[in-house]
């Protein structure tokens, strides 16, 4: 009677393509809230974000690659970590070095990433010239070294990749409404301090129309640093032209007129200004003293 040999178990060591991928869009989300927070900070400066942008994402996936647990958050969450082809802890140059790799991977239409799906130790592009596996969180060196079988698909993978992946698409929808919100908000209060900062020119100006002497034609000076320059006509106008940050500079145009009573109103308008960032009394186009 003959019997059959047992055959082992594979260990499943390798994390696949959708686990890995579901690691990523987790640790995508992560990332994205430090940077929405300094789009904000930084306005409208926009190499200056862009380099930021790039120094918190090499920071995270680097560091916690890195690190004793040897993962991002999301790759912790779904039970992975990278490690080098031996199984042991990778040093920060080589994390920092595996991170700007990505960015090939990410050349002709992602092909670097699908690689993972296909490789026979699920490597991705970057892992292959960092030297790198993503393996079971569980592994130890000895295991990667004699190699196993690749993790399967869980139903927790499967939900966790339709719900982050719906996260961002929301967020993003949101973020296209609140951002440009925001920079409106932040134009029509620097607007209303250049209006305030002329206060005491037009102060100057309501004064001399009252007095009947002359008014201070010529330059002038509003103390606001969105502010550029001033300008008083002959007829009391003041125009005052923009700092370029500003909404790329800009003219806004104060021109007074007195009433029966002897009252001064200022009428407003400007170029290169939509009416929106004027405070409201400007937009019925009237400004009260």
């Amino acid at each position: 009677m003959s019997t059959l040999a047992a055959t082992p178990a594979v260990t499943p060591l390798y994390a696949g393509f959708w686990r890995r991928g579901a690691a990523y869009l987790l640790d995508s989300v992560i990332v994205l809230v430090p940077t929405l927070l300094l789009a904000f900070a930084l306005d409208e400066r926009e190499m200056l974000m862009y380099a930021s942008t790039i120094i918190i994402a090499c920071a995270y996936y680097a560091g916690f690659h890195s690190s004793s647990a040897q993962a991002t958050l999301g790759k912790q969450v779904f039970g992975i970590k990278v490690a080098d082809l031996q199984g042991g802890r990778i040093s920060l140059a080589r994390a920092v070095g595996r991170y700007f790799a990505t960015s090939l991977s990410a050349l002709m239409l992602l092909i670097g990433y699908l690689m993972a799906a296909f490789t026979g130790k699920r490597q991705a592009l970057h892992d292959m010239i960092a030297g790198t596996l993503v393996v079971n969180k569980g592994a130890a060196p000895a295991d990667v070294t004699a190699g196993g079988g690749v993790m399967r698909v869980t139903a927790g993978v499967w939900i966790a990749i339709v719900v982050v992946m719906i996260i961002p698409f929301f967020g993003g929808i949101l973020a296209a409404i609140a951002i440009p919100a925001y920079q409106d908000t932040l134009v029509r209060s620097r607007i209303w301090e250049v209006f305030n900062s002329a206060a005491p020119l037009k102060s100057d100006i309501e004064r001399a129309l009252a007095e009947k002497r002359p008014l201070p034609v010529g330059p002038a000076s509003i103390g606001s640093k969105y502010v550029q320059g001033a300008m008083v006509g002959r007829d009391g106008q003041i125009v005052i032209t923009l700092a370029p940050e500003l909404r790329e500079g800009g003219r806004l145009v104060l021109t007074p007129s007195m009433d029966a009573s002897g009252k001064v109103w200022w009428e407003c308008s400007g170029e290169n200004v939509p009416p929106k960032y004027w405070p409201a009394a400007c937009r019925n186009r009237n400004l009260m003293p």
